[in-house]
């Protein structure tokens, strides 16, 4: 996860910053002409620095500067710097490998939270794909057009946990892609409100029947955390999941990562905008060499 230095200079003003959220809603509920709304608001939980937007969006955007680093070990651009190239492949590989319908040959894929491209990197290793995808970090998505550049329109700058269509949403298209995934950044980075905003975006993203995996979750008794904001229980998740709309959902152990799991699951069954495989902003890539 991000490293944790400097961040002792920021928790005062975080602090402070959560005992003002605390004190505004105590006025709102003493002041409301209305009933407090069922069940009572709670105030905040005070999260320490490393975990709010801000600092995950300076970190992601330095990482992504990195020009030292080579096209086959994107990983590290994007947190996963403890694992060698082979283990991330692997762990990758992996965790595609349990998409249902599978990858095929120029199949269209999108991934929330793309970071530098690693992930869908790795994977044109392995298929010609179609590559999409969102990022909250603007240097991250300049870095996964450089890599792929022919489909550069298709990487667009913006917050996984707002909807689609809203302002600072991904804006991509609904029911266009086979496969949607998120490596680490649903699972690691957000609340479970915002995981329920998130997982509802990778509904409407799916095709019908599409295929869906969501990595590193962990549940409050698991280990490592490191940089999770929001452990959370298989029950809860797959009560996310099919309030999203998802169908068959599974959940799965992860290589190298401890207690860390991932969910996998279907499309819903019901096509939310008649795409049907027409015109695409996408053009298929030569086939790679292996």
């Amino acid at each position: 996860g991000p490293p944790a230095h400097a961040a002792h200079v920021y928790q005062a003003l975080l602090d402070a910053t959560h005992a003002i959220a605390v004190d505004a809603m105590s006025a709102l509920l003493r002041h409301s002409d209305s009933d407090p709304p069922s069940p009572p608001l709670q105030p905040p939980a005070p999260l320490s620095f490393e975990h709010t937007r801000p600092f995950l969006h300076a970190w992601f955007e330095r990482e992504a500067e990195q020009r030292e680093v080579a096209r086959d070990e994107l990983h590290r651009l994007s947190g996963w710097s403890y694992l060698s190239t082979a283990e991330f492949r692997s762990l990758v590989a992996d965790a595609v490998h349990r998409l249902n319908p599978p990858i095929r040959d120029g199949a269209f894929i999108y991934e929330l939270g793309i970071g530098a491209g690693a992930v869908l990197k790795t994977i044109s290793s392995l298929h010609r794909i179609r590559p999409a995808g969102c990022d909250f970090s603007p240097k991250a998505i300049q870095r996964a057009s450089e890599i792929f550049p022919a489909h550069a329109a298709a990487f667009r700058v913006g917050d996984i946990a707002l909807p689609l269509s809203s302002k600072g949403g991904c804006a991509a298209r609904a029911g266009a892609y086979s496969h949607v995934l998120s490596f680490g950044s649903l699972a690691m980075y957000l609340t479970h409100s915002e995981m329920a905003v998130a997982l509802r975006n990778v509904a409407k993203l799916a095709s019908a029947g599409g295929s869906v995996a969501v990595t590193h979750f962990i549940e409050a008794d698991g280990e490592p955390k490191g940089t999770i904001v929001a452990p959370i229980s298989r029950q809860r998740l797959r009560q996310l999941a099919s309030a999203a709309g998802l169908t068959n959902i599974s959940f799965h152990p992860m290589k190298y990562q401890g207690d860390r799991f991932m969910m996998t699951a279907r499309g819903p069954r019901v096509d939310k905008s008649g795409w049907a495989g027409g015109p695409s902003p996408h053009t298929l890539p030569p086939r790679p060499t292996r």
